[in-house]
């Protein structure tokens, strides 16, 4: 199965809740993504990027994978 990001500006709920039934209809499977989900995900995307330039600048101590894992 492709993956296809698309980008729509509903101005209502009723246009959201328009899009879902087509995609329904066709018997595409979708996942509708809030904006502020998407904002929480780039704000930890950036301070990832952060702690990376860090690490590579000798900044902040190198961690094992395992190590990571294991406090996840």
């Amino acid at each position: 199965m492709e993956t296809l990001r698309i980008k729509a500006y509903p101005k209502n709920k009723n246009q959201i809740k328009s899009i879902a039934d087509f995609l329904s209809r066709e018997g595409i499977e979708f996942e509708i993504v809030e904006k502020e989900e998407f904002l929480v995900f780039e704000e930890e995307l950036e301070s990832s990027l952060v702690q990376a330039e860090k690490i590579e600048k000798g900044g902040l101590k190198k961690e094992s994978a395992r190590d990571f894992l294991n406090d996840l």
